[in-house]
């Protein structure tokens, strides 16, 4: 009978290591599972008669390829929190799985299922996933598979729904503080429109009986209004190139490093964007190192996190000099990628050898800072767009008042 070579975590969540015999792959992990144990690798120690046959046989037992589900960040934090009540209730990984195919008919349980199989033949869980759909990215598998290699998968989980429930309030808070801004703008504008086109050639028949010519301001008014009656279609297939134009030049590396630089010089917005860079790398970072993660994988998978690209590339910087012996602190003073107070934050804890509690307990305050900052940098952008939009509405309403006195002082003389 073939013997197997396997790797399987028991209900203590400690390692076990061995060697089974059993007809094939589908009954070792049958006889783990009787054991209560919960494979993480089987591989066969039978010698064949030809290394093709052996890959013939192995690809025979592999399941099916799972078709790749569409899951949005809702479905991950979910899928996340449920997976992590079920560990810490005493489940083992297939078992909370298969609780989960069981009472959702939705997509995590299609999902579920999917991932139940690859786990019962043999696959970690953190591979199972990154099959399953490209929703868990390469950070989310990583922290799954530092839980898989400690054996607390189920802290892992409860502290991955804690991260993205953070990242996501962040998330919000950004967008939401952009909602009142864009409705003024977007306001301003169908208002001034509505004042171009409509309220104009109205007003245009008051000069049409005085014979005489109107000033300059308001015949470049008047033709600014016949142009958007007129050519309306020319105009919007105009609009409709410059966002394609604009959408393609976007992907561009030019671009996306002009814009990731605005962004960190623009005076409102650098600080949002600064804010939420030191929440989401503190925030990583501490969930990575308590996960197990070394420092040096942790940074490369937080730069690989981090969108904006000049801030990537400080990070780069600070990884090469954490490489090279440096100390984390020194490292991101050195490249200027943080402030002088998240710095000495991370110097306190390299002084006390708790870097990961420490960066956790300054991620906690940082969303309240960015809560701060964002109401701010609101504060700040609203007026000026109220004053941006009153120039302009203004200049209309001038512009119309303007065209009905000199109509009147024409038909006084």
């Amino acid at each position: 009978m073939p013997a197997f070579a396997y790797q399987a975590l028991s209900a203590d969540g400690t390692v076990k290591a061995g060697t089974i015999e059993a007809a094939d792959r589908s009954d070792a992990l049958r006889q783990l599972a009787r054991r209560g144990l919960q494979a993480r690798s089987i591989q066969s120690q039978s010698h064949s008669q030809s290394s093709a046959s052996s890959t013939a046989q192995e690809k025979k037992a592999q399941p099916a390829e799972p078709a790749t589900l569409a899951l949005n960040k809702a479905d991950v934090i979910r899928f996340t929190e449920d997976m992590g009540d079920l560990l810490s209730s005493g489940l083992q990984v297939e078992q909370a799985l298969h609780a989960m195919e069981n009472r959702s008919a939705s997509k995590l349980g299609t999902l579920a299922g999917q991932v139940r199989e690859l786990v019962r033949n043999g696959v970690p869980l953190s591979s199972a996933l990154r099959q399953a759909s490209s929703a868990f990215d390469e950070l989310y598998c990583n922290m799954i598979a530092a839980g898989e290699n400690s054996g607390a998968l189920d802290d892992i989980m409860d502290r991955q729904a804690r991260h993205l429930r953070l990242m996501e309030s962040v998330h919000a808070k950004v967008v939401g503080a952009l909602i009142y801004p864009a409705f003024l703008f977007a306001t301003g504008a169908a208002l001034a429109v509505i004042m171009v086109t409509y309220l104009l050639p109205k007003l245009s028949t008051l000069l049409t009986g005085t014979g005489k010519e109107p000033p300059l301001m308001i015949r470049l008014s008047l033709a600014l209004s016949d142009i958007l009656r007129g050519y309306w279609w020319a105009l919007a297939i105009l609009l409709a190139l410059v966002v394609m134009s604009l959408v393609a030049v976007h992907k561009t590396p030019a671009f996306q490093s002009w814009w990731h630089k605005l962004m960190i010089s623009l005076p409102a917005i650098r600080d949002i964007t600064r804010a939420h860079f030191e929440l989401q790398f503190f925030e990583t970072l501490g969930s990575l190192l308590r996960g197990g993660v070394p420092l040096l994988p942790a940074l490369e998978l937080v730069r690989r996190a981090i969108t904006n690209l000049h801030l990537k590339d400080a990070l780069s910087q600070a990884e090469v000099l954490v490489q090279e012996g440096a100390s984390l602190s020194h490292a991101m003073k050195k490249t200027k990628a943080l402030d002088s107070q998240a710095i000495d934050v991370i110097r306190i804890g390299e002084d006390t050898g708790h870097l990961a509690t420490v960066l956790g307990k300054a991620a906690t305050r940082m969303d309240t800072q960015l809560s701060r900052v964002i109401e701010r940098a609101t504060a700040l952008i609203q007026p000026c767009l109220l004053m941006v939009m009153a120039v302009l509405v203004g200049g209309l309403v001038w512009t119309m008042i303007n065209i009905v006195f000199s109509t009147l002082n024409q038909l006084k003389h």
